[in-house]
């Protein structure tokens, strides 16, 4: 049989916390782990209940576990069907695992427990399932995209098409207002035909290795595109719509349609979500050398962003609840993140509710 100095040197050999326990409940031998674990001091642990290293609520409930077990003893893990909390000496609560052995002595015995921190491997499966979750989410978007992807497409075309035709005067000539009428209608067409692919290609496993078309593009032209295609829908809201920025072009090495794309979203969202006052798209040049880069700034006066929304605005599929009258897919600004990011830049915003949003998509200017 080991002795109690040979116990107590086995003891201090294992990784885990450990402690013996007789049959009472009371802690006859402990290991450094121990106080590691819950910050008392051996002194303070040997001859103390075993309970008071559990929360309150659980300690009675304990005792008839651990009468029960000295009365049929084995090895054994606890019980799994409930969460098993430790108590630190500062009151922290913390979730454990727990092994149990006995170890006779004479007519007695004592119980080996071992016990383990599992708040890093909890955190972990909570990560796991969440992603799990994410991937259900990905799985049905994917199904639900191609199953609309040919309804979609279809009338699209159809509208390119016809504006196209129109453009080219086979129907009779057209004045200037309505070429650039119809200029509109097929540059809107074409971004929303864009988007329904970018969507699908999001949802593919290769979307992070999928080939862009990188060019030298004028960041400026890009955003008054963009602006045009919104004006009519901000002067319809009786709002305030200005493009900021250089007379000269803005040069930068980029993909036109993944810009377009977000500053799309951006711009959209300003307009959509701004019932008075003005929205503004800013252009301008910060940084220099390989730290040179383009923003472009959507600034509104619209209805803010919450506290509480700020930290999963970017999620797939998260609403801000801004206005429950506002459509929207929750996609928009998740969509326009992950291309910011392919592109080498990201997307930031500040915002104060009731008075505004401002949302600045920063871009490296390298290689112009």
């Amino acid at each position: 049989m080991l002795s109690a100095q040979n116990l107590e040197l086995f003891l201090e050999s294992v990784p885990d916390a450990m402690l013996i326990v007789d049959s009472g409940g009371q802690i006859a031998m402990t290991n450094g782990r121990v106080e590691e674990l819950f910050g008392y001091s051996k002194s303070e642990l040997v001859g103390s209940q075993v309970e008071m290293l559990m929360p309150a609520a659980h300690r009675k409930r304990h005792v008839g576990f651990r009468e029960r077990y000295v009365e049929a003893p084995r090895a054994r893990n606890m019980a799994s069907n409930y969460e098993l909390q430790g108590v630190r000496r500062s009151g922290e609560q913390f979730p454990v695992e727990i092994s149990l052995s006995p170890v006779p002595v004479g007519s007695d015995i004592l119980i080996l427990s071992a016990i383990r921190d599992v708040t890093e491997r909890l955190e972990r499966e909570r990560r796991a399932r969440a992603n799990e979750v994410e991937l259900e989410k990905l799985v049905n978007v994917n199904r639900f995209l191609f199953s609309l992807s040919h309804e979609l497409r279809t009338p699209l075309n159809a509208i390119s098409g016809f504006a196209a035709t129109l453009l080219m005067g086979l129907s009779g000539p057209l004045n200037d207002e309505q070429q650039d009428h119809l200029k509109t209608i097929e540059q809107s067409a074409e971004h929303l035909l864009a988007l329904i692919n970018q969507l699908l290609s999001l949802m593919q496993p290769e979307f992070n290795s999928e080939n862009m078309i990188i060019e030298k593009i004028d960041g400026r032209d890009a955003a008054s595109a963009v602006c045009k295609m919104m004006e009519r829908e901000a002067s319809a809201k009786g709002l305030s719509f200005k493009l900021d920025g250089p007379e000269k072009p803005i040069k930068l090495k980029s993909s036109h349609r993944m810009l377009t794309q977000i500053l799309i979203n951006l711009v959209g969202n300003a307009v959509k979500y701004t019932d008075r006052g003005d929205v503004t798209v800013r252009i301008r040049r910060c940084g220099r050398g390989d730290g040179a880069a383009v923003q472009f700034e959507v600034t509104d006066t619209g209805i803010g962003i919450p506290d509480e929304a700020r930290e999963r605005l970017f999620e797939m599929f998260y609403r801000a609840n801004r206005d429950q009258e506002k459509e929207g897919t929750g996609i928009g600004l998740f969509i326009s993140q992950q291309l910011a990011v392919r592109l080498g830049g990201r997307i930031e915003f500040s915002s104060a509710q009731g008075q505004g949003s401002k949302f600045t998509l920063s871009l490296p200017q390298k290689g112009v």
